[in-house]
């Protein structure tokens, strides 16, 4: 099973714009590998890819869309927050398409 995370460009860039993004309830995150030339900076439901990724692992099989296009990615490396242990940001590599 195979699931889906909803995502969109970021052109927010910098450790204080994406303190501000987090406080909108926004995770900045990156994609990379695969068909991605270079790697991108994407952004994504704060809360709902909490709550995904906590509840399914870090090692199942994940789908990121981005712009109508799915990517096959497997996570990379997750950054929290050193005190309550909240997302601060998500790396993905694309595995295949």
């Amino acid at each position: 099973m195979t699931i889906e995370l909803v995502a969109e460009p970021r052109t927010e860039l910098g450790k204080e714009k994406c303190k501000k993004l987090r406080a909108t309830n926004v995770l900045p995150a990156n994609i990379y590998g695969g068909p991605l030339k270079e790697p991108q900076a994407i952004s994504l439901d704060l809360h709902e890819t909490e709550k995904v990724i906590k509840t399914n692992g870090k090692n199942a099989d994940y789908t990121v869309v981005l712009e109508g296009t799915k990517y096959a990615v497997r996570i990379e490396e997750i950054r929290y927050e050193p005190i309550y242990r909240n997302f601060e940001h998500v790396d993905f590599v694309v595995t295949g398409n």
